[in-house]
């Protein structure tokens, strides 16, 4: 499951724009934050994504989610969070100005966590233009 998210998460901050990705368990379930990283126009910048299966996300979010955190070597730090969940959980517990960005490999039908496929072809041959 996470192999799918962080590949989602990898196309929002790609690594061509400088950005490099850590994910960090946060202990809960199957949880986990995405930690990213880079360096542009003499600013080090910083976003955690708190990547989430849940239906429901916890109130509060999580203090490591949302602590900024200081430069060891003195560069200005632009900080940010946001949250990724599943399509159609529920988000209307999070604070206003949090980004939020949706799974497209997965989704709630329901109460039930699905896994959302490719569509497979319909037809057992090809057909070649002539």
């Amino acid at each position: 499951m996470h192999d799918f998210v962080t590949k989602e998460i990898r196309n929002i901050y790609s690594s061509y724009d400088g950005w490099s990705c850590t994910m960090k368990e946060t202990g809960s379930g199957y949880d986990s934050i995405a930690v990213l990283e880079r360096r542009n126009g003499g600013h080090r910048e910083c976003v955690r994504v708190l990547v989430s299966f849940e239906n429901t996300l916890p109130v509060p979010l999580p203090e490591a989610l949302t602590r900024p955190e200081r430069t060891s070597d003195g560069t200005p730090l632009r900080f940010s969070y946001a949250v990724m969940v599943p399509a159609n959980a529920d988000t209307s517990s999070l604070p206003a100005g949090v980004k939020i960005y949706t799974m497209r490999s997965f989704a709630f039908e329901g109460k039930k966590l699905i896994w959302v496929k490719k569509p497979v072809r319909k037809e057992d041959a090809v057909k070649v233009a002539v």
